[in-house]
């Protein structure tokens, strides 16, 4: 995942797209704790987070690449210990000295029977970046100068082969172009690409055919349908979703103004997806198939209706779109 970042924090974008219910808040408790106070710059620091919570939730750490001036090289996950307690490790670093608090970690968590979705946050850090000590005892040597490696002739002789071999390809498809287009004469058709919806509806109809859920590849089947989902995201209105976060999809689908009566179906989508491949969730075979019916009435709604061939003097193709 080059890519844009946001920068408010991971939990503050999380807390806007959940519900918060006093009832349940109390179902999950997040302690964070580090082993030490005092760092190096550039140091790892693991935090360790203790989860209780009540027997049958459902919990994901929803932590990005970066926490307010710290960087997070890893995470190990979310790892049961019992059916009430949990476990999971962040490893981050910082490049500036001073004194720097790690913020709350979200933690996002569902309760059985209730379709909202919950956040548990932890409690903040605060740790000490130091720089490194000059030693002063010791004292500043000259920097070596470079060194010159003689080139050989057999090495010349080699990059002089190159660069005519290169040459000679270059003018020989020069030469082939030149033919081609003497033959070639009046208006130039160019294909137009495959419409978005098109590969789309072709992909979900392998989908179907697989009967990957039927066969209990539930984490195989939301895979390969969120990735159906986030490609036809890129081609239909070039938001970058394969190597994106859920909420970077959903920030660049705001963006391009689909409207909240498609964006929020999708996010639900994409949560679920992201649910049963990082968190172990067991969706129903309702949610199976009402994941499968949103994305194909996704594209249904959203897809290009008609597309005229691009012209040889530069014309641009014109397309119609489903209202």
């Amino acid at each position: 995942m080059t890519a844009r970042k946001f920068t408010i924090p991971i939990f503050v974008a999380a807390a806007l797209s959940v519900s918060y219910n006093p009832a349940v808040a109390q179902q999950v408790s997040v302690r964070a704790h580090v082993d030490s106070t005092a760092y190096l710059v550039g140091d790892r620091i693991y935090v360790k987070v203790d989860v209780h919570h009540s027997k049958g939730l459902t919990v994901q750490p929803m932590v990005g690449d970066t926490l307010e001036g710290f960087v997070v090289l890893g995470r190990s996950g979310l790892t049961a210990t019992t059916d009430t307690t949990s476990k999971a490790e962040f490893v981050l670093a910082r490049y500036d000295s001073g004194d720097a608090a790690i913020p709350a970690l979200p933690f996002l968590y569902f309760v059985p029977n209730d379709t909202a979705s919950h956040v548990a946050l932890t409690n903040p850090l605060v740790v000490t970046i130091q720089t490194v000590p000059q030693d002063s005892s010791r004292s500043f040597r000259d920097i070596k100068p470079p060194m010159d490696i003689p080139i050989s002739w057999e090495e010349i002789a080699l990059y002089v082969g190159i660069a005519l071999l290169v040459a000679g390809l270059g003018y020989l498809a020069y030469r082939l172009w030149k033919k081609r287009m003497r033959k070639t004469s009046g208006e130039i058709y160019v294909a137009p690409p495959r419409p978005a919806h098109v590969i789309a509806l072709e992909a979900l109809g392998d989908l179907k055919a697989k009967k990957l859920w039927q066969q209990g590849l539930v984490k195989e089947y939301y895979s390969e349908l969120s990735e159906i989902f986030r490609r036809y995201f890129e081609h239909r209105y070039t938001v970058p979703s394969l190597e994106e976060t859920t909420d970077e999809t959903l920030a660049g689908l705001h963006a391009a103004k689909i409207g909240d009566g498609l964006l929020g179906p999708a996010e639900v989508i994409l949560r679920r997806a992201d649910l049963v491949k990082f968190a172990k969730h067991h969706p129903t075979v309702t949610d199976h198939e009402d994941s499968y019916r949103g994305v194909l009435s996704f594209v249904e709604k959203t897809k290009l209706l008609a597309m005229t061939p691009v012209q040889a003097d530069g014309g641009r193709a014109k397309t119609d779109v489903e209202s």
